[in-house]
């Protein structure tokens, strides 16, 4: 950008360009000296530094180095930078001292662990005129003053992710312009004083996962103008307030994981304007009320101690996204063919209501939307495999684990699993499916098919799912070998293919780089010596190799391993002495 009477270059955006290498000393940047505006934003300059340089463009109000991977010290000759009126991210103390004009102040993922408390305490000196202060995941710690709520102009308060930040809100004079305050992931503690109705202006509230407790002020729900209020993984207590502002333009609420009490106040099922509503995780008690407003996007009432049936308004919120309901201890019986109303869910989780019933036609395809990754239906009272499973191209995550699905795994699932490109996790354990192991798909992380039915052998194209963590096929009826790949598997991390019949070999071939915290293939028949690269599990914290027939001298060679905790080799054919060459001894058995 140039300057229209002199031609000057006044303005030079280089953000997101894929830049590479040193910021040279000698960089005609630092030669502008009329630059007003500087973006070097999303580049790749590590490990160059700040040049001295910068403080020759005495003219800039607008600089943004922000993820551009500048390394080293900000230069002293910041400090002649008076007339900078946005910044990201630059220095501390010089800054403070001399931008007299500052307005908006961003360090976002700005390194300032060195910072020490007495210094963060000038954070409350800042100029008058600072409307904005953006210090986000900045590894900040120590006390910070309540001072900074304090500041006149103040608009916007981003600190959050700073988790070792210390400090409580203030009892009174906050900065009465304040919209946006977000200090999520912080130890900011105490109560949420009553004194925060002063924010009139305030539209977006941010305190999850700080040390708050005590109640939810009743004044909270008169800021008409709050949209966005999340207050969840608190030790928040007491009843959620039932009086709200008939003004009230919120929006999304997240009052989860705390230890509120109560009934869910009437305003959640009425408020017009509400499209995400989470209480998941509380003491909330009594029944789901009717829902009279149709906006909801999100729904999360998880894991409360609610009852009773099951609330046919749900299937009114057509706009729904996203529903939680497990762990509600709901009853009756649902028909899954009413789901089919939803045209955009993308997640649904009904696990772990032991008295409710879901009625789930095998021949009907009940599921509508093709958006629907997170599938969680485990302890749901199934009976049968979900033929509209092969409806969902973008299918994630899915949990079936618990029911009593029976019989074998139809063709088309197998033929799902062999086309997705996205899931990474399945769970059909404690079921009774039989028939052939289906086949993991090549980005599977998590595949769980635990206390089933399954007959045959484990297939070498599990040997392409390379991204893997957790592969569990215990307590199926399991024969032939192992595959040596599997000891291969770069990412693999628990493997458990107890109470088999497996026979054969252990593989041999553990690799040096492998990720092994658990392995258990007791309960089989296993048979010769124990593979010496099994040295190689450097993270192996349970080795069970029970109830074979490995025949072999008792391996002390185990006892290098720095992380076990667990070894069983009961019931096998080994001799020799055992000897404890380690400090840590396991639990042996």
């Amino acid at each position: 950008m140039c300057d229209n009477v002199s031609d000057y270059v006044i303005g030079l955006d280089l953000s997101c360009n894929n830049l590479k290498g040193e910021l040279h000393p000698n960089s005609t940047i630092f030669q502008l000296r009329h630059l007003q505006q500087l973006n070097l934003a999303f580049n790749l300059f590590f490990p160059s530094s700040l040049h001295d340089g910068i403080g020759d463009l005495v003219n800039l109000t607008h600089l943004n180095v922000s993820n551009s991977y500048l390394s080293g010290n900000i230069p002293s000759t910041i400090s002649h930078l008076s007339k900078l009126i946005s910044l990201n991210p630059l220095t501390w103390k010089k800054l403070i001292h001399n931008a007299t004009n500052l307005r908006d102040l961003y360090l976002d993922y700005v390194d300032l662990s060195l910072i020490t408390e007495s210094s963060l305490s000038m954070l409350k000196n800042l100029s008058s005129s600072l409307v904005s202060l953006s210090l986000r995941s900045t590894e900040l710690q120590g006390n910070l003053s309540s001072d900074v709520l304090s500041l006149p102009n103040l608009q916007k308060l981003d600190l959050s992710y700073n988790y070792d930040l210390i400090g409580q809100l203030p009892k009174s004079n906050w900065s009465m312009p304040l919209r946006y305050l977000d200090l999520s992931s912080t130890s900011f503690s105490g109560e949420i004083p009553y004194s925060i109705a002063q924010l009139k202006s305030l539209t977006h509230l941010y305190l999850q996962e700080c040390n708050l407790d005590g109640t939810i002020p009743l004044s909270l729900w008169n800021l008409t103008q709050l949209t966005y209020l999340d207050l969840s993984e608190n030790k928040l207590v007491g009843p959620i307030p039932n009086e709200i502002t008939k003004h009230s333009k919120l929006s999304h609420v997240d009052l989860g994981s705390n230890m509120l009490s109560g009934t869910i106040p009437h305003w959640c099922y009425n408020l017009p304007s509400l499209l995400v509503l989470r209480l998941s995780n509380n003491h909330l008690t009594d029944f789901i009320g009717e829902f009279t407003t149709y906006s909801l996007h999100y729904l999360g009432l998880s894991n409360n101690n609610l009852h009773g049936h099951f609330p046919n308004s749900i299937f009114e919120l057509q706009n729904l996204a996203g529903l939680d309901l497990s762990s509600t201890n709901l009853s009756g019986v649902v028909d899954f063919n009413q789901f089919s109303i939803f045209n955009i869910l993308q997640s649904l989780n009904l696990s772990h209501n032991n008295f409710l019933s879901i009625n789930i036609d095998s021949k009907v395809e009940s599921i509508s939307s093709p958006y629907l990754a997170w599938l969680d239906l485990s302890f749901s009272n199934i009976n049968s495999f979900p033929k509209f499973l092969a409806r969902l191209p973008n299918l994630q995550s899915l949990d079936l684990s618990n029911n009593n699905i029976h019989g074998k795994i139809p063709k088309w699932f197998h033929k799902l699993l062999n086309s997705s490109e996205y899931i990474y996790y399945i769970d059909l354990s404690f079921n009774k499916l039989q028939g052939d192991l289906p086949v993991p798909p090549y980005r599977i992380q998590y595949f769980l098919l635990s206390n089933n039915k399954f007959t045959g052998d484990i297939s070498s194209s599990f040997c392409n799912a390379s991204s893997l963590e957790v592969l569990n096929l215990a307590h199926n009826k399991l024969t032939g070998m192992i595959p040596q790949c599997l000891g291969t598997l770069p990412s693999l991390s628990v493997l458990d293919l107890q109470m088999n019949n497996l026979y054969g070999s252990i593989p041999t071939n553990f690799s040096k780089q492998n990720r092994f915290e658990t392995i258990k293939l007791n309960g089989n028949q296993l048979e010769g010596p124990l593979p010496h690269s099994l040295a190689h599990c450097k993270k192996l914290e349970v080795l069970d190799l029970g109830n074979n027939i490995i025949d072999d001298v008792f391996p002390n060679w185990l006892g290098i391993l720095p992380e076990l905790q667990v070894l069983s080799l009961r019931s096998n054919k080994l001799y020799g002495t055992i000897t404890c060459s380690s400090t840590k001894h396991p639990f042996l058995s």
